[in-house]
């Protein structure tokens, strides 16, 4: 068995191109077969370089780790022609000197007569001709029907289809030609893709039978659809994988996210990883209805990832987003496992360490929290009191900071609050944060005490504001 993801480099990977490669991966791998990567890049107008690198780069980055390739058929256009002339030879394409305002002068008249255009197929008998040309399949009348994996028996009336170009004029192959003859060079045994081509299927197997080569199985994935239940688009959402993974999205997230999509292990579990996935996937169980992409869900997800990862895990992924920030991953660990169950993505998780990567002097106080939390002529006393108390905590650690702030509390007939929120806004300079003896102790004895003098030293202005 050989599968394979063909995307065009027109453009970012498109999560609902991310999901056809897992799938086509997912199905490799289940039934031991190997998977291939082409990049479809005839369309000289449309497709960059650049997209292509982007393309392989975010499936690297998404875990997708296929069998071949990339193999890219800007490189193999000279057999595409040959494999044309071959249908020439034996009768089954044929040259097209149409020009386009004879083109055009019959589209409107089809148009007039109120009829589907279809091409007159004008030019099957002529013989001779010179110029510039296309090169034409001969559709002849019939039903064409296949078995989908995930739609079941379709059909088609070759009546309906036109006699469909195969090189342009410039002798580029189109999609049909080139894709047809990949896959049967590279042995290709079946074919997963997007409903959106369903279309062109009956013109793909007209052109195996033309090769006299075995047609494979078809598989026509659903769409994937936005909130508001039309097709994804930016309006509803991030619609490529590299704008999640710049959102703060761990790889294994978003495979586990688009494996779900229109698909499910037969179970309520959410959280499954690509090989557990691999084991029990199969494309004849992908639904049949459009999936509807709903980012909450994935951001809960990635919040679950981020939470189970260990910090060496999670490191390499966050140190894009830490930037200048960034520091040996040893200076970091507890820090992050401070924070990784905290946030949703590595974005957010990065905000929320930023009081602990920043200088002392650079923290500023949030002023709600200021006006919420700063109160009472007492505050400098009681704050003088809790650094001294802190200062002889030994060991500097949750327990031991913890029961020196509540046995100061008590003796002073104060609840631990009236010294916990201040300690938090001196600490982090915001009212909400993970358990504040937790941060004191990441922070250190030294810089923690640094900051609770500051915000004494800064209380009288901070109190009159």
């Amino acid at each position: 068995m050989k599968l394979r993801f063909a995307p065009s480099p027109t453009g970012f990977l498109h999560v609902g191109g991310a999901r056809t490669a897992i799938f086509n991966l997912l199905h490799a791998r289940r039934h031991g077969g190997t998977m291939l990567l082409r990049i479809e890049d005839t369309d000289v107008e449309r497709s960059k370089q650049h997209h292509a690198e982007q393309i392989v780069a975010s499936l690297q980055w998404l875990g997708v780790d296929w069998d071949e390739g990339p193999i890219y058929q800007s490189d193999r256009l000279a057999r595409y022609r040959e494999r044309a002339g071959e249908l020439v030879a034996s009768g089954k394409a044929y040259r097209c000197y149409c020009t386009i305002e004879e083109l055009e002068a019959e589209r409107a008249a089809a148009e007039k007569a109120g009829v589907a255009y279809r091409y007159s197929g004008r030019c099957r008998t002529r013989t001779v001709g010179d110029g510039a040309h296309i090169i034409r399949f001969r559709v002849d009348p019939g039903s064409i029907e296949f078995h989908d994996l995930i739609r079941g028996d379709v059909q088609f009336e070759g009546e309906l289809i036109d006699d469909f170009v195969l090189l342009r004029s410039d002798s580029y192959p189109t999609y049909h030609l080139s894709v047809v003859v990949d896959d049967i060079d590279m042995e290709v045994t079946h074919v997963a893709r997007g409903d959106d081509h369903l279309s062109n299927t009956p013109k793909h197997i007209l052109l195996f039978r033309a090769f006299g080569a075995e047609v494979p199985v078809f598989a026509h994935l659903p769409l994937i659809l936005g909130s508001d239940r039309k097709r994804l688009s930016k309006r509803t959402g991030a619609t490529s994988a590299e704008e999640y993974r710049d959102l703060g999205v761990v790889p294994q997230a978003l495979f586990n996210f688009l494996t779900l999509l229109g698909w499910n292990p037969g179970h309520d579990q959410e959280l499954i990883a690509s090989d557990e996935a691999a084991r029990v996937f199969d494309l004849s169980d992908v639904n049949k209805a459009p999936a509807v992409f709903d980012q909450e869900k994935l951001l809960w997800m990635n919040g679950q990832y981020m939470m189970r990862m260990t910090a060496d895990e999670l490191y390499p992924h966050l140190v894009p987003f830490l930037g200048d920030r960034a520091r040996p991953l040893e200076e970091l660990r507890a820090l992050i496992e401070l924070h990784k169950s905290r946030a949703r993505t590595l974005r957010e998780m990065v905000a929320q360490m930023e009081p602990f990567l920043i200088d002392d002097e650079a923290l500023d106080y949030d002023a709600e929290a200021v006006k919420k939390h700063l109160k009472g002529d007492d505050l400098a006393a009681r704050m003088t009191e809790l650094h001294d108390a802190l200062a002889a905590v030994e060991p500097f650690d949750v327990t031991a900071t913890e029961q020196a702030l509540r046995a100061l509390a008590e003796s002073r007939g104060l609840g631990a609050a009236k010294y916990i929120h201040p300690m938090r806004l001196a600490l982090t300079g915001r009212s909400a944060s993970p358990p504040i003896f937790d941060v004191a102790v990441v922070l250190g004895r030294e810089r923690s005490l640094a900051r609770l003098r500051r915000l004494i030293a800064q209380l009288p202005e901070l109190q009159r504001v």
